[in-house]
């Protein structure tokens, strides 16, 4: 696609947008959005006819790869003549390789808050072809998301950091992320008021590796300091943690989310492996018995709260034995799912360079075995709360099977009741009826 020539460049445009991946991606194109809305462009479905299609893109395994370059073909192919903007980790990783695929202006992590100021300097011939690399990113300027989107009123996402110091053996997010760094908490606060006021009343606190927060301005109870800074926010009526790293499960972050009535009691805390080998070829600075003291007590201090972990099959040296050991200690914990990845050899990681890769076979079949393991679980825990009354933030839409209105508990239980007229409201539900995948419930009068 040629540039626009300069008389075109404040013209208001049809754009989409396009996310892969993690829910930080997700996070930064609702704020891609919500910028570029404020600007007078008009956004568009993917299939739509467009002017500008903006890809954010994923690279923490080879899939992520693969659906970042289809997304791009997808978006040249059905609009040849648009300007296809790509952007996320993928981009940053391998820029000659979207570019082949079809980009037109590629855009570094670190310039993302940039992206409609450089896609109008490229649309008015102000940049030349995208580089074949880009430099390192370091986050300098966050992306801000401080209104609502269209059907966007229940629950939002807010990023307070960006970044991994973790280093850990098979992961390309802190080449692609950068380092640690936090987001003002006064930018936070300013930001979580505007989306409250906007119709927000759960806001989910997200970022590469939140549980450091702080810990880059040596300030490390500067997340539970965040935390009771957002509990004031009039009409915020739940916040909601996303991934912790066990070593940031500390003690004082276990009592406050025993006491907090707003803190939603829903904790992703990532195990990747449970034998000790492994998690050192890994590099990851926990034991098993650290991690299971730490979900233990965190299980104790917040009753019915939901746990879940990601673990990783098929890393390089894992044998059957090995990956048993995980299995072992899963069945010790109170985990409520899992989030289960098959092991991919990221280019340029420590991981990739390690001998003894188990076969895709035996990937195949221990990803099966703990899905089935997550699926009972989580089963479980639906099981567990028929009966019980939770108090459910309804959502605005359907469920596509059954047609009742979804929503979900603070304790992260996806519940379908009919409750015509509701939706953006936080209401009592009586659970009747629980499978694995969600539960049913009647109004509480």
């Amino acid at each position: 696609m040629r540039p626009a020539t300069e008389d075109t460049e404040d013209h208001a445009l049809r754009i989409t947008l396009t996310s892969i991946g993690c829910k930080l991606n997700a996070y930064e194109t609702e704020a891609l959005a919500w910028t570029l809305q404020q600007q007078g462009h008009r956004l568009v479905e993917p299939h739509a006819e467009a002017d500008v299609c903006v890809v954010n893109t994923c690279t923490v395994t080879s899939a992520g790869d693969a659906d970042s370059r289809k997304a791009i073909r997808r978006a040249r192919r059905r609009n040849p003549g648009a300007t296809v903007v790509v952007t996320g980790c993928y981009a940053q990783h391998d820029a000659a390789a979207v570019t082949a695929a079809g980009a037109d202006l590629v855009v570094g992590n670190a310039d993302k808050a940039r992206l409609p100021e450089i896609l109008q300097a490229y649309r008015a011939g102000r940049l030349g072809p995208p580089p074949p690399t880009l430099p390192p990113p370091r986050t300098s300027r966050f992306l801000e998301l401080s209104g609502a989107l269209i059907g966007g009123r229940t629950r939002g996402s807010l990023q307070i950091q960006d970044g991994c110091d973790a280093r850990c053996t098979y992961c390309a997010v802190p080449a692609v992320r950068g380092p640690g760094v936090s987001r003002n908490a006064a930018e936070i606060v300013d930001q979580a008021r505007r989306m409250v006021d906007a119709g927000y009343h759960e806001l989910a606190l997200t970022g590469v590796n939140i549980g450091s927060y702080g810990h880059d301005r040596q300030q490390p109870q500067a997340l539970i300091e965040l935390l009771c800074r957002l509990e004031t926010i009039e009409g915020l009526e739940r916040i909601r943690l996303s991934s912790l790293e066990p070593a940031f499960l500390s003690d004082l972050l276990i009592d406050y989310a025993a006491r907090s009535s707003r803190l939603c009691r829903h904790f992703h805390v990532p195990l990747q492996s449970g034998d000790e080998m492994i998690l050192k070829r890994m590099g990851r600075h926990y034991t098993r018995t650290f991690y299971a003291e730490r979900i233990q007590q965190l299980a104790a201090a917040v009753p019915d709260c939901a746990i879940g972990a990601d673990v990783m099959v098929g890393f390089p040296g894992e044998t059957e034995a090995r990956f048993q050991r995980t299995f072992d200690l899963l069945a010790e914990l109170p985990l409520t799912y899992l989030h289960v990845f098959a092991y991919s050899r990221r280019p340029g990681t420590p991981a990739a360079r390690m001998p003894d890769h188990p076969s895709q076979a035996a990937k195949k079949a221990r990803s099966r075995a703990l899905i089935e393991w997550g699926q009972a679980r989580r089963h479980a825990f639906h099981q567990h709360h028929l009966g019980a009354t939770l108090d459910v933030l309804l959502e605005d839409r359907a469920d596509a099977g059954t047609g009742l209105q979804t929503g979900l508990s603070d304790n992260y239980i996806k519940v379908l009741v009919s409750a015509p007229g509701m939706a953006n409201r936080i209401v009592p539900v009586r659970i009747t009826a629980a499978n694995g995948a969600s539960t049913r419930g009647i109004l509480v009068e």
